[in-house]
């Protein structure tokens, strides 16, 4: 396994590869919760867009027309 982590090697000086060959463990676990956290960001914007939709914005018929459609005068 000690070869497994060349990829880190542009970005790692030779003390930290050697120490990451040595035991990946916290490497693997770094891509393991930036991974899940991406999958959990996900989830929540998905949520918030299915949600989002259920409750369209009511147009009001006697609001001014704004300048490029959203800067007011």
């Amino acid at each position: 396994m000690g070869s497994s982590f060349d990829f880190l090697a542009p970005i790692l000086t030779p003390a930290a590869l050697r120490s990451v060959q040595a035991d990946g463990r916290p490497v693997i676990t770094l891509f393991l919760v930036i991974f899940g956290l991406s999958i959990f960001g996900t989830l929540i914007w998905y949520v918030h867009f299915v949600t989002s939709k259920m409750y369209p914005k009511k147009k009001d018929p006697n609001a001014k027309p704004k300048i490029l459609g959203f800067i007011s005068r």
